[in-house]
């Protein structure tokens, strides 16, 4: 009786990992560091569906990536490379090694947001795409340096939880609202000058 308990609960484990949904590495179940709230497979294929003309070919930045699993699908469905900002990247490094992903598409700063942003900013790096799903205020961790990072027809997408409010971010303007159950993705761009 231990045994069919033990195999029923791991494959409730297995079942409760995220997978990536499209592209070179579909259906993959990757790792999710202790305490960490993954997107909702629904949200996250929903973010893809609204993404989907940018990502081939985009430079990707997936600030607190913790399993890493969107800064992955972006990759999975031909984003040119992304950068992962995470200070504990213990399981989102064995889902890059798991999953066979080339040196040359990706590069993970084990730091927190704050440090990650000013320190790409002054490498000059810029992005077309950065997802950020912040633990905490993300106006106050990221300041006014996330507008650097953007390339000028770029896009941020910040995630929430519903009863949060859009935050307001230096240089940047809000685009749109979605929301799929708990999970709201808010999109900005550029300010026009």
């Amino acid at each position: 009786m231990k045994k069919k308990l033990s195999a029923v609960s791991s494959q409730l484990s297995a079942g409760a990992r995220p997978r990536i949904l499209a592209g070179r590495w579909k259906g993959r179940r990757l790792d999710v560091p202790k305490g960490a709230r993954p997107t909702s497979s629904r949200a996250r294929g929903a973010l893809f569906d609204i993404l989907q003309d940018a990502i081939r070919g985009s430079r990707f930045l997936d600030l607190f990536a913790g399993s890493g699993a969107v800064g992955l699908e972006a990759l999975s469905r031909g984003a040119s490379s992304a950068t992962f900002v995470e200070g504990d990247s213990r399981a989102l490094e064995r889902n890059l090694a798991t999953l066979g992903a080339g040196p040359e598409e990706f590069e993970v700063l084990r730091e927190d947001a704050g440090a990650a942003v000013s320190g790409l900013a002054r490498r000059g790096e810029s992005f077309d795409l950065v997802f950020a799903d912040p633990p905490y205020s993300l106006a106050a961790t990221l300041s006014r340096r996330i507008e650097v990072l953007l390339a000028p027809a770029g896009r941020l997408v910040v995630q929430t939880d519903s009863p949060a409010s859009a935050p307001e971010l230096p240089g940047l303007s809000l685009r749109e609202r979605r929301a799929y159950g708990r999970n709201v993705f808010w999109f900005f761009g550029r300010a026009e000058r």
